[in-house]
């Protein structure tokens, strides 16, 4: 039921864009979802489909596993698509605005397949290290946002043993009435509560434990050094940020 979600998961293998800097996959993220967001025109969008195949390509992570990431928002396009029916946008909108879903999606899932949380950590300390100025703590947002995406398929695995062993005691979660599904729900999500919570206590014991302390200065294992490769890509989604900023506003 939800060995499709992919959604947080690393997936290590020896590519191009996992020897990437995570500063840099960082940027090439935000710089996409704003462009996907700043045009309906169909040839930008031709040129960020190429460029999203590129980038799935280049990380030699299987077509299969980006398949069950699209797969795991399936209702999520479902309703955008009956929103549009509703609201009467034509059919150029309508598909746009779903393969700005599924790119965003697409897109996000290179970032965490091919990075691990805590050099997610490292890159969103770096881009927002300038905040530093203005008093933000930037190391305790940085370390939020990577405790969330670890947290993920944590949570996901929780349920499916929670499926598991529910069923192996009657409960039917695919075959069952509107009222059985409902209990069948209540049944996997008050257990997920509770054990997400106490996975998060675990977490903050150990990190007590170890005498983590979020305010001090940290140096990393990895010294991530940013090579020419990471330029090359920046460059390329900045030059096509520029093309489609000119184009919506001048």
């Amino acid at each position: 039921m939800l060995n499709k979600v992919m959604i947080g998961r690393y997936y290590p293998i020896n590519s191009l864009v996992h020897k990437m800097n995570p500063l840099a996959k960082i940027i090439c993220v935000l710089l996409f979802i704003v462009m996907i967001f700043l045009t309906f025109d169909i040839r930008f969008n031709i040129v960020m489909s190429i460029l999203l195949i590129l980038m799935l390509f280049n990380t030699k992570i299987p077509a299969n596993v980006y398949i069950k990431t699209v797969l795991s928002i399936k209702w999520l396009l479902l309703f955008v698509l009956i929103i549009n029916i509703i609201v009467g946008s034509s059919l150029q909108v309508t598909i746009i605005t779903i393969l700005r879903l599924i790119y965003i999606v697409l897109y996000t899932s290179i970032l965490t397949l091919t990075t691990p949380p805590t050099e997610i950590t490292y890159g969103l300390e770096k881009l927002f290290s300038p905040l530093r100025l203005i008093g933000i703590p930037v190391n305790k947002m940085a370390l939020s946002i990577s405790l969330a995406l670890r947290f993920i398929p944590t949570i996901i695995d929780q349920g499916n043993k929670i499926i598991k062993s529910q069923a192996s005691r009657g409960i039917d979660y695919y075959h069952s009435n509107f009222k059985g599904k409902l209990l069948a729900l209540k049944s996997l999500v008050i257990p997920m509560f509770v054990l997400s919570f106490k996975k998060a206590d675990d977490l903050a014991d150990a990190m007590e434990v170890r005498l983590y302390n979020v305010n001090s200065r940290r140096t990393n294992f990895r010294q991530n050094k940013w090579r020419f490769y990471d330029t090359f890509i920046v460059l390329m989604h900045l030059g096509l940020f520029i093309l489609i900023v000119k184009e919506v506003f001048l």
